[in-house]
C-alpha cells in the first residue's frame, strides 16, 4: 500500500470530503469518483475503495477515543477546517471527541454534505459518545441542521447546536451574487442553500439546544450596502433563530474571522458545556 501522505487541505475546491473519524483516523471520500481512502493518523494512505470497506478498514484498527462527549464542527462555504480549528482545539483540550469535517463545499449540494456530516456523528455515537453536538460556521450550520434532521433514521442522539454567522434566514447577499453567472460557477450547488429560499428548505434542527453567534459592529454594521448590523456578508438579523433559540452573542468580528473569534470559542465552550453562552 502506498505511503504518500496526505495532508489536509486548505483549497476551496477540495475535491475530498470527510465521513469517518476516531482517533486520528480519516475516512474520506472523493466528491466525483465516490473513490474512498483510509487515512492512518500519520496521514499515510492505509486502504482505498469504497466507503464501507474503507471505514471498516480503519474501524478495526483506530482505538477507542472512549469520550462520551462528541462534537462535529463544521466550516463555511469555500472555506476548510481550519476555519474553526481553534474552537476544535479548545474543545480537545476540554475532553471532546472532536470532528472537524472538512468537506468538497464548493464541489456538491447540501445533502451530500449533510449526508457526510450525519456519517461522522453516527461514527462518533458507535464510538460511545451519548450524544453529539454540531457547531457550524456560516454555511456548515445550514449542514449542521440537515444534518440533525437525519439522526432519528440513524439511531443517533443530536446534542446542542452552536451556529456562527450562519444565514439561518438565507442571505439577502447571496441573492445578489447569485445573479452573476462566475458567482454561480464559484459557490456551486451549495450556493444555492444560503439563499432565501434554499435556508428556508433546510429543516429547524430538533436538539437540545440552539445558540447564535453572530458578528457586526453593534450598530450599521461592516457593509453599508447590507440593511442593518451585519458582518460584511450576513446580517445579524439573518442569523436569528427565534423558533429555537436559546441564547445569543453579538460579537464584533467580520464574517470569516468570527468563527476563530476569542469570544466565539468561549461560546463554544460554555454553550455546548453547560447550555449557556460565555462569550
Amino acid at each position: 500500500m502506498s505511503r504518500y501522505v496526505v495532508k489536509r487541505s486548505t483549497r476551496a475546491f477540495r475535491p475530498w470530503t470527510d465521513l469517518w473519524s476516531r482517533s486520528g483516523w480519516l475516512v474520506q471520500a472523493h466528491c466525483t469518483t465516490g473513490q474512498a481512502r483510509a487515512l492512518d493518523p500519520f496521514g499515510h494512505i492505509a486502504a482505498a475503495g469504497t466507503a464501507e470497506e474503507c471505514i471498516d478498514h480503519a474501524a478495526r484498527r483506530a482505538r477507542s477515543a472512549g469520550r462520551r462527549r462528541a462534537v462535529v464542527l463544521l466550516h463555511g462555504l469555500g472555506h476548510h477546517p481550519g476555519g474553526v480549528a481553534r474552537i476544535a482545539g479548545a474543545l480537545a483540550e476540554a475532553g471532546w471527541a472532536v470532528t472537524n469535517l472538512g468537506y468538497a463545499s464548493l464541489r456538491r449540494p447540501l445533502a451530500y454534505h449533510a449526508a457526510a456530516a450525519a456519517c461522522a456523528a453516527r461514527a462518533l455515537a458507535e464510538d460511545g459518545a451519548s450524544c453529539v453536538d454540531f457547531v457550524g460556521h456560516s454555511l456548515g450550520g445550514l449542514v449542521a441542521r440537515a444534518a440533525i434532521a437525519q439522526a432519528p433514521e440513524q439511531g443517533w442522539q443530536p446534542g446542542r447546536l452552536l451556529l456562527i454567522g450562519s444565514p439561518a434566514r438565507g442571505a439577502a447577499m447571496a441573492k445578489v451574487m447569485a445573479r452573476f453567472a462566475h458567482s454561480r460557477l464559484v459557490a456551486g450547488h451549495a450556493g444555492h442553500a444560503v439563499t432565501t429560499v434554499g435556508a428556508a428548505a433546510v429543516p429547524l434542527p430538533r436538539c437540545r439546544g440552539v445558540a447564535v453567534v453572530a458578528g457586526g459592529t453593534g450598530g450599521r454594521g461592516f457593509n453599508p450596502l447590507l440593511g442593518g448590523d451585519n458582518d460584511g456578508i450576513v446580517t445579524v438579523a439573518e442569523t436569528r433563530m427565534p423558533e429555537c433559540e436559546d441564547g445569543f452573542t453579538l460579537l464584533r468580528a467580520l464574517h470569516t474571522p468570527l468563527a476563530a473569534h476569542p469570544g466565539t470559542v468561549n461560546a463554544a465552550l460554555g454553550f455546548l458545556e453547560s447550555g449557556r453562552l460565555a462569550a
